[in-house]
Parts: C-alpha cells; structure tokens; sequence
C-alpha cells in the first residue's frame, strides 16, 4: 500500500484558512488531513504464513492492534511507524525484503487507525510507539531493535530516540518539522509539529536518514537540513540519499541500506559495495558521498 502525500492536504488547507481567514471549523478540519487514517480492521488474509495480529495496551490504556513477522535467530527486530496514511498492512507488504533477509517486522498500529480505539494525535502516536517498542523488546529476545519511522512515523521514531537509547534509529523522508510544509498562514491551525530538527541534538545512538532525492511529498531538501543538524551536533550516522526514489523507496531498496547499516554498526565502517547502484552514502559531518 503507497500512502497517499502528506503534503497535499495542507497545502489545499492552507489556501482554505487564507481564503476564509480561518475559523474554528477550519482549525478542527486540519487534524482529519494529518491523520487520515484507515477505516478498515485489521486482517491477516493475504499475509505470509508467519505474520501473526497482536496487541499492546498502551500507558492511556488503550488496546491495540499491530502486525508481527518474527525474525530469524539473533537478527535485529525492525519496530516500523508507518505513514500518515498508511497501515500495519502497509508495513508488512513493504518490509517483504527485510523479513527475506531474516529481520523480523513489529508493524506498530497507531490509535483511531486500523478500527484501533482513540483518536490520533502526537502525544497519542508517542504512547503508541512505547507500547509497540516494549513489544519489540520482547520479541528480539536481546537481539537488536532498529527503529523505523517512515514521514509522520519519523517524527513519532525521533521522540521514542528522547526517551531511550536505541540500538539503532533510521527515518525515511522525514521532515525538520512538520508546519515547514504548510504555509505561513496556515500554520497556526496545524494542531501537531514535529520538531525533528530541534531532536537531533539530543540523539545519542546510531542514526541513519534515508530520503529519495525525487521526492515530492517532502523535498530533499528537509533531508539536508536534517543532515546538516546531525553534522554540527556531531551525531553518528549517514544519510542514505536514493537517487530515483520518491517519497516511498522500494522495499528492497530499504532492506539493503538496513543490511548495510547493520554491517556498519558491527565493523565500524561502511562498504560501499553493500549497497546497490544509485544510493548514495553521506555520513554525517561530510558534504560528498563516500561512494560518488
């Protein structure tokens, strides 16, 4: 499932609020086009035979519904906070390669998607990552758990990297913040931020950015300032820069850098020739791809 542009909705609400000088009804209209979430259950039918529905309570109390794959002895355990608008479905069909390769897939749910209780907020979706991350916990057995958090999940994956030392965080065309892709006038109205930027300062484990350089939804450019910011608070990591990638890379695509961070990680240095033709490496604190 590709999820539908972030972007799109607020910019058509943005020339809504300036047309109208903006209302409460206007105000309340945002949050439905930040959160478009999915209606229908979630299922396993058309899943491989090993995903399996769990569920998670979260510290609210509410009860929710996600997808789990495990991995295969001792590899990582991938947590995935999808999209906007997009599913656990959406992440089980997207992480495909990944579980070939033996990584096992926690498809976190957020609240008010999916047939899930609650409404979805920032603070809810930041609950919601911490019961889905002790469940990956659980799962990896003391194996590693990577974090993964697509646009919007991005800015749920860089608060979760607030609250604990992860053993790897990667995000996927991720934004500074999120009333950066919506016009000046309308940015009072967008109820949620996002301030991803203003979280590089205070990550302290491995950090890997991926952005498509074709992408549309959230240009390029917010993944070089995000690069910028973990360069001069000197963090550790690179940005993987896929060269005809949109806003959704292909899933294969995703598993190789995955692998190739996992081999960094482990020896200290990135090889180059872990990663297919037409992704670049730029670790942070370099301006030029270590394989041009």
């Amino acid at each position: 499932m590709r999820p539908r542009r972030l972007i799109a909705p607020l910019l058509a609400f943005g020339l809504l609020v300036s047309g109208l000088g903006g209302s409460a009804a206007t105000a309340a209209s945002v949050h439905d086009k930040i959160y478009p979430a999915p209606t229908a259950p979630l299922g396993l039918a058309g899943l491989p035979a090993d995903a399996t529905l769990v569920s998670v309570t979260t510290r609210d109390g509410l009860a929710l519904k996600g997808i789990v794959r495990p991995a295969r002895p001792g590899m990582p355990v991938l947590l995935v906070l999808h999209g906007n608008a997009s599913s656990a479905t959406g992440t089980i069909d997207w992480f495909a390669p990944a579980r070939a390769l033996g990584y096992g897939i926690v498809a976190a749910e957020y609240r008010g998607y999916s047939a899930n209780p609650g409404r979805p907020d920032e603070a809810g979706l930041i609950a919601d990552a911490e019961a889905f991350y002790a469940l990956a916990r659980q799962q990896a057995g003391g194996a590693p758990v990577y974090v993964i958090g697509h646009s919007l999940g991005g800015g749920v994956a860089f608060d979760l990297a607030q609250r604990h030392r992860l053993d790897a965080l990667f995000t996927i065309g991720t934004f500074t913040r999120l009333r950066a892709l919506v016009p000046t006038i309308a940015r009072s109205f967008v109820p949620d931020d996002y301030r991803n930027e203003d979280a590089v300062a205070a990550l302290d484990e491995p950090w890997f950015l991926i952005h498509g350089l074709r992408d549309a939804t959230v240009p390029a450019d917010e993944g070089n300032k995000l690069h910028r910011a973990a360069t001069l608070a000197g963090r550790d990591g690179a940005s993987f820069v896929v060269l005809a990638a949109d806003h959704h890379p292909d899933g294969a695509l995703i598993a190789a850098i995955i692998d190739a961070a996992r081999t960094r990680l482990a020896t200290g240095s990135y090889d180059p020739n872990t990663v297919p033709a037409g992704i670049k490496i730029v670790p942070f604190g370099a301006s030029k791809p270590i394989n041009p």
